[in-house]
């Protein structure tokens, strides 16, 4: 759909009296003019002129035809309006703007009321239901004037914003004269590497111009997404490109844009949905991605290439000498509105610019007016200087660094070579055939099973072992239906998430648990899935260890197809107050000698209780202790200053809990 603002003269029939020129408006004011070809929804009118909103679909109309279709059925009676002619040059605006249009008019209803158009019924005239408030699609949009762009002009303006020679090479292609003028498709779509969303917007914005004027777009309206939301491939993202026909769509590509939910999303879930996008709507949308250093973005572009043969065009942003790149640099500050004064720009002397310099001193500049200018007594304020903590690198790291299991890092060590090795011998053309991959984690609760199977599956990921950095976790409520036949969909639909990556499924025995509910189904289902899906799904299963016992002799098949079976050992009392001493200093405080001794006895004593939690019993007790600090300190301390290091010590005073007396069975030994 395109969407126009219009403004038209018009006259009435000779025989047409007040009364009748009164009912013909009500009736065009109480919905729009037109249906399925075109829509002309009034905005304001007087006895000669009318101001409405045009909006009609471009891949079946021009706006020359469509203004033929406007004026001959406007009333198509003929009996009220006796001519309708457009006084001035219809203006594109974008779609936010025709929904705003739409609520702002006044509506007569019945008994006189007037009313105005909720946003739900504006967003739906529109065809525009991508804007309702239900969706979380994050998105700018804009218009640009729909004027002729010569090559020269095209040329001189990219050079005014450091252009890549890359650039230049695609406004040749641009304007070639070999190419049709005329919009029969989408030939290429583009690839931005940007170092900033403002200056990502400027390449967009001169793309967009040379294609609209080469006829290469039949709209100058850009819709540039910043973030697709949370449902990967959602109902508001594919209304968006149905609704941007001969346009352009920008995706940016950044890793501040993504959500790392339970599900794993991040860079694999973000790479998948572009990929959807651009293969369904590639051939009528112009579509940008504006790589801002994210990993998903060239993983995409690569997977369209190979698979579905869709053509990019890589862009890059340049370099331009002292004074254009300063030139640039003010256009940034007044394209944004950032109002500074002579000593807020500073930008370092150089011969040349890159574009990442400018885009630096632009957010130094629009940091320090802030301080310099607007909050002048902050001016001569000393930055606070801290100590970054030492980052851990990567995933692998994280797992040694965690408190005990050293069996368990072995075995980790030993599956990730096994592998990497099947991996080789696949590449090699060598048989792998039969070799499971699946595991199964046994353990009481708060041993860290599922934190160990979240870090397995980034290290495979890592080492290249696994396509995508998916983790989906699952219990019975998601793979047992309620009703015949919906457990196997739900049990398929775990799998479908997970390709690629890891299924984990927590507390799997709990299927066996409750007969006749169909967990047997969904057992039969799993171990179905588990060949359907053996070369793309690694299933790990988790419980405790007696319970998943008998969950593995429901199923003949269960047994044979797991690889690896990992027993996770509960802690003991050394390892909990190591536990203790690192949950305590990520939150900020410190035990005193005598706390850590009371601990320890806590701990002797919890160890002899079978279940004791773990891990999970450690911040248990570690959040009582700050509850109970924090009511010390008020009882002794009242509203007088307390120093910060009496704030950050928990003495053993603040350990005089009952988290120990939790846990009364004892112990039995288990095992299989």
């Amino acid at each position: 759909m395109i969407y126009y603002k219009i403004k038209c003269k018009y006259t009435v029939t000779e025989e047409t009296d007040e009364a009748k020129l009164m009912r013909f408006w009500r009736k065009a004011d109480s919905s729009y003019v037109g249906g399925q070809i075109f829509r002309v929804i009034i905005l304001e009118r007087d006895d000669t002129t009318i101001d409405a909103l045009l909006m009609f679909s471009v891949s079946d109309h021009s706006l020359s035809s469509i203004k033929k279709r406007v004026i001959s059925e406007f009333d198509e009676t003929g009996e009220t309006i006796k001519s309708l002619n457009f006084s001035k040059t219809p203006e594109e605006i974008t779609v936010t703007e025709a929904i705003s249009l739409i609520r702002c008019r006044t509506i007569d209803g019945a008994g006189g009321n007037a009313y105005r158009c909720s946003k739900r019924v504006a967003t739906r005239w529109c065809n525009a239901e991508y804007l309702n408030d239900n969706f979380d699609l994050k998105f700018d949009e804009f218009v640009l004037p729909h004027t002729q762009l010569s090559f020269l002009k095209a040329k001189d303006e990219a050079r005014g914003i450091l252009a890549d020679e890359s650039f230049y090479e695609e406004l040749e292609r641009i304007y070639s004269p070999l190419n049709k003028r005329k919009f029969c498709g989408n030939p290429v779509n583009y690839l931005i590497n940007a170092a900033s969303r403002e200056t990502a917007k400027n390449l967009v914005k001169l793309l967009t111009k040379a294609l609209y004027s080469n006829k290469r777009l039949l709209s100058t309206r850009v819709a540039y997404v910043t973030e697709l939301g949370d449902v990967s491939y959602d109902k508001a993202i594919k209304n968006l490109c149905e609704n941007s026909y001969a346009s352009v769509v920008v995706i940016e590509c950044s890793d501040s844009n993504i959500k790392d939910d339970r599900f794993a999303r991040g860079h694999e879930r973000l790479s998948e949905d572009i990929y959807d996008i651009l293969k369904e709507y590639s051939l009528q949308t112009a579509f940008i991605l504006v790589d801002l250093g994210s990993k998903a973005c060239k993983q995409a572009v690569g997977e369209l290439i190979v698979k579905e043969d869709i053509s990019f065009i890589e862009i890059s942003e340049g370099k331009g000498d002292n004074s254009t790149g300063k030139k640039y640099l003010k256009t940034l500050l007044k394209e944004n509105k950032v109002r500074y004064v002579k000593e807020d720009f500073v930008i370092p002397e150089q011969e040349v610019y890159s574009v990442n310099d400018i885009v630096t001193a632009y957010r130094n500049i629009k940091k320090n007016r802030i301080r310099n200018s607007l909050y002048k007594s902050y001016k001569e304020i000393k930055p606070l200087k801290i100590d970054a903590p030492v980052a851990v690198s990567n995933s692998y790291e994280k797992l040694q660094s965690m408190v005990g299991l050293t069996e368990i890092k072995s075995i980790i060590d030993q599956i990730v070579s096994s592998q990497k090795i099947n991996k080789l011998r696949v590449e090699m053309g060598l048989d792998v055939t039969g070799i499971s991959k699946h595991m199964i984690f046994t353990g009481n609760p708060g041993s860290a099973k599922t934190t160990v199977a979240r870090l397995l599956t980034s290290i495979l990921y890592e080492e290249k072992v696994i396509d995508r950095n998916r983790f989906v976790e699952c219990g019975r409520q998601d793979l047992v239906g309620r009703y015949v036949g919906w457990t196997a969909k739900q049990v398929e639909e775990q799998f479908r998430k997970a390709m690629g990556g890891i299924l984990f499924i927590d507390e799997a025995y709990s299927l066996v648990e409750r007969e006749g509910l169909y967990g047997d189904e969904a057992i039969n289902t799993i171990v179905q899935m588990m060949e359907n899906y053996r070369d793309t799904v690694i299933v790990i299963f988790a419980g405790y260890p007696d319970k998943m016992e008998r969950f593995l002799e429901k199923n003949e098949g269960l047994r044979s197809r797991i690889a690896f079976h990992i027993d996770f050992p509960d802690y003991n009392a050394d390892e909990l107050c190591d536990i203790l001493k690192l949950m305590s200093k990520n939150k900020g405080f410190t035990l005193d000698g005598e706390a850590e001794e009371k601990c320890r006895r806590i701990f002797d004593e919890a160890c002899k209780n079978a279940e004791f939690g773990n891990g999970r019993f450690v911040r248990n007790l570690l959040e009582q202790a700050i509850i109970k600090q924090s009511s010390r300190l008020v009882k002794e301390y009242g509203n007088t200053k307390i120093d910060k290091s009496i704030v950050s010590l928990l003495s053993a005073d603040d350990f005089d809990i009952n988290a120990a007396k939790v846990y009364k069975t004892e112990k039995i030994a288990i095992g299989f």
